[in-house]
C-alpha cells in the first residue's frame, strides 16, 4: 500500500462544519475531513491539467486517471488529517476508555484512565461500588490520543468562536430584517495536523505528492472572511506506512480476542438497503468480510453513533445527511477458533478490510477499521494532555532557514512586537511607582535629570545601530546619569534620596537584574513569550529578545516618564 503523507499547518480558523450545535451558527469537525483534502486536490488537478469546468470528468477514454485519482475507493482514499502530536498522527479516543468522573487531565500530571473493554463485568461493578476506588465512571472528552504501550498523551484541539452578524449586500451592514447573529466555532489556527492519502501505485503517488507541492492551501467554509488558509508540508513517503504502529498480521496472532476499533465514522447498509447505525449489521458486514462467523462478547460494545453530511461545491449543495456509527467506537468479539490452514486467509482477509475500510464513502475517509490496535492485557493507562508549547518549539527548531530578505522581514516583525509589548510594560509600570514626598524635588532638578536622561537615551539609541562588537559599553553609557546622582547639591541629594528616586533610578539602570525580565515574566500578556528561559519573541523560526541595549534603552524611557509625572502632578497641585 503506497501513501502519501503531509502536514497541514493551519494559519487561519478553519471552519469544516459539521452537523452538531446551534441551527444559527456553524461548529467545526475537530479534525480536517478527508473529503475537504480530495476536494482541494481535484481542484488542483483540474488547473494543472487544464480540465474545464463543463468537461466530462469520468470519462475514461480522454482523462483516464481523474476517477481512478479521485473517485475510486478502490485505488484511492483520502484519510481524516488528525491532530500531529509528538511527530505522530493521533488518532480518535477508544470509546471503551473511562475516566473518574471529578478527574482532570493536565500537562505535568498523570492520570488514571480505564479500559472497560478489557475489564470483565464483575471488575467494573468492583470499581464502581469499592468504598476506596468508587470509581464514577465518565467517556474523555479529549478527542484525539496517543498511545505508547500504558502511557496516553490527549489532545483536545483548540477552538475559536467568533461572532458575527449578516450584512446587506448593498448596504454593507446589518439592516432590519436581515442582520441576524451568528457565531463560527472554527478549529484555530497554530495547529498541526496530518494528511494521508492511501494509492495503490507509483505512478498515483507521484501524481498526488505533486498537487502538494504548492505550499498555500485555503480549506472549508468562509475563506473570504478569514477562515480557512494552511500551509502544506510533504513528508518522506518512501517506507511502509500503517496507521497504527504495527503491522496486523502481528496484531492478531499475538492476542486472543478480536477487537475492532473504529478511527473514522463508518457509514454501513443493512441487509435492506437502509443506512443504519446498528452494531449489529457491522457485525454481520465483518463476518461476511472475514469469513468467519463473529459473535460479540459480553459487555463487548463501546459505540455511538452520529449525523454525517458533506457539502459539494461543485453541486453547490449540502450532501444527504445519514446516521454512522462514530469514530473511536469499540466491539469486542469472543475469542474465535481458526484452523491453521484457514489462519492465512483470515489475515489477508483482515488486511484487505483495514487498506480498504469498510463501508460508504470510504474515498472520503469513512470506515477506517483496525483489529487489535491497543494490548488486550492493558486495562489502566496512565495519561495527560500534550503539552503544545514543546511541539512549537520543537517545529521552530526543525524549520528549513529563511531566505536573507524574509529572514530580515521576519526580525522586523519581530522586533516590532518586542518594542510593542515593552512599550505597553512601561504605561503600566509608571501608573505603579510611587514615591515618598515628590512635591519637595524642585522642577529645576527634575529638569536637569530629564535633560541627561534623553542625552543618554540618544546615544543608547544610535549604538543599537553599530555592530555589536564597536558598541560602547553600558557603564560608560549610563556614566553621566551616575555622574548626575553623585555631584547633586546637598539639599537635592537630600530630596532625591527622600523621595526615593535616587533608589528607583539605580534599580532602573541594573541591567543584569532588570525590572523588565521580572515583569516580563510575570504579565498575562508576555509571560508566554518565553524561549529558551529569555524572554524572546520568534516570527517564523527567527527570534527577537530583549538584549542590555534594548534593557538601558527602555530603562532610561521609564525615568523620563516617572519625571514626567511627577512635574505634572506638582503642576496639577
Amino acid at each position: 500500500m503506497k501513501a502519501v503523507t503531509f502536514l497541514l499547518h493551519t494559519q487561519q480558523p478553519i471552519l469544516a462544519t459539521s452537523l452538531q450545535g446551534d441551527p444559527n451558527s456553524d461548529v467545526s469537525h475537530p479534525y480536517i475531513p478527508g473529503s475537504m483534502i480530495r476536494g482541494f486536490l481535484i481542484g488542483r488537478y483540474l488547473q494543472k491539467n487544464r480540465i474545464k469546468v463543463n468537461d466530462d470528468t469520468l470519462d475514461i477514454q480522454q482523462l483516464p486517471n481523474v476517477k481512478r485519482l479521485f473517485f475510486d475507493a478502490k485505488t484511492t482514499r483520502y484519510l481524516n488529517a488528525y491532530p500531529l502530536i509528538d511527530n505522530k498522527r493521533t488518532l480518535p479516543t477508544p470509546r471503551s476508555w473511562y475516566k473518574d468522573k471529578g478527574v482532570t487531565f493536565s500537562e505535568d500530571k498523570e492520570k488514571t484512565i480505564y479500559d472497560f473493554s478489557k475489564i470483565p463485568l464483575e471488575e467494573q461493578k468492583e470499581l464502581t461500588n469499592d468504598y476506596e476506588e468508587n470509581l464514577s465512571p465518565k467517556l474523555l472528552e479529549e478527542n484525539f490520543c496517543l498511545v505508547d504501550e500504558d502511557e496516553v498523551l490527549l489532545y483536545k484541539v483548540k477552538r475559536r468562536i467568533n461572532i458575527h452578524n449578516k450584512r446587506d449586500r448593498k448596504r454593507g451592514k446589518g439592516i432590519e430584517g436581515s442582520g441576524a447573529v451568528f457565531s463560527y466555532d472554527a478549529i484555530d489556527a497554530g495547529q498541526t495536523f496530518q494528511g494521508v492519502v492511501l494509492c495503490e501505485t507509483e505512478e498515483d503517488q507521484s501524481i498526488i505528492e505533486s498537487l502538494l507541492q504548492h505550499k498555500d492551501v485555503w480549506l472549508g467554509g468562509s475563506q473570504s472572511a478569514g477562515y480557512g488558509h494552511a500551509e502544506i508540508q510533504l513528508l518522506n513517503n518512501n517506507h511502509e506506512y500503517y496507521e497504527v504502529e504495527s503491522a496486523s498480521r502481528e496484531r492478531i496472532e499475538n492476542q486472543a480476542n478480536l477487537t475492532v476499533t473504529l478511527l473514522s465514522d463508518t457509514i454501513i447498509y443493512n441487509e435492506c438497503g437502509q443506512i443504519v447505525s446498528n452494531p449489529e449489521t457491522l457485525r454481520q458486514i465483518l463476518s461476511d468480510a472475514l469469513n468467519q462467523e463473529l459473535k460479540f462478547q459480553e459487555n463487548g460494545i463501546y459505540a455511538s453513533s452520529i449525523i454525517v453530511g458533506g457539502f459539494n461545491r461543485k453541486w453547490g449543495l449540502p450532501l444527504p445527511q445519514t446516521p454512522a456509527l462514530a469514530a473511536g467506537s469499540v466491539f469486542v468479539f469472543e475469542n474465535i477458533d481458526i484452523s491453521s490452514d484457514k489462519f492465512h486467509e483470515f489475515l489477508d482477509n483482515a488486511k484487505k478490510i483495514e487498506k480498504q475500510g469498510i463501508g460508504e464513502r470510504r474515498v472520503d475517509g469513512f470506515g477506517r477499521v483496525i483489529f487489535n490496535w491497543l494490548n488486550e492485557e492493558t486495562e489502566e493507562y496512565k495519561a495527560k494532555l500534550f503539552n503544545p508549547e514543546f511541539q512549537t518549539t520543537q517545529q521552530a527548531q526543525n524549520k528549513e532557514p529563511l531566505k536573507s530578505e524574509s529572514s530580515k522581514i521576519a526580525v522586523g516583525i519581530a522586533n516590532r512586537i518586542v518594542r510593542k509589548k515593552l512599550d505597553d510594560l512601561i504605561i503600566q509600570q509608571v501608573s505603579k511607582i510611587s514615591l515618598t514626598n515628590p512635591e519637595e524635588i524642585s522642577n529645576s532638578q527634575l529638569s536637569r535629570l530629564m535633560l541627561v536622561a534623553r542625552q543618554v537615551l540618544y546615544e543608547v539609541e544610535f549604538e543599537q545601530t553599530k555592530y555589536e562588537n564597536e558598541r560602547r559599553s553600558i557603564t560608560e553609557l549610563v556614566e553621566p546619569i551616575n555622574n548626575l546622582l553623585h555631584n547633586l547639591p546637598s539639599n537635592a541629594l537630600k530630596q532625591f534620596e527622600r523621595s526615593k528616586l535616587t533608589e528607583n533610578i539605580k534599580q532602573c539602570l541594573n541591567v543584569e537584574d532588570s525590572w523588565l525580565q521580572n515583569v516580563w515574566r510575570s504579565n498575562p500578556e508576555t509571560k508566554h513569550l518565553i524561549a529558551d528561559d529569555q524572554p524572546k519573541v520568534i516570527i517564523a523560526g527567527e527570534d527577537k529578545d530583549i538584549d542590555t541595549y534594548i534593557t538601558l534603552e527602555y530603562s532610561l524611557r521609564l525615568i523620563i516618564a516617572v519625571v514626567k509625572k511627577i512635574m505634572k502632578e506638582k503642576n496639577n497641585d
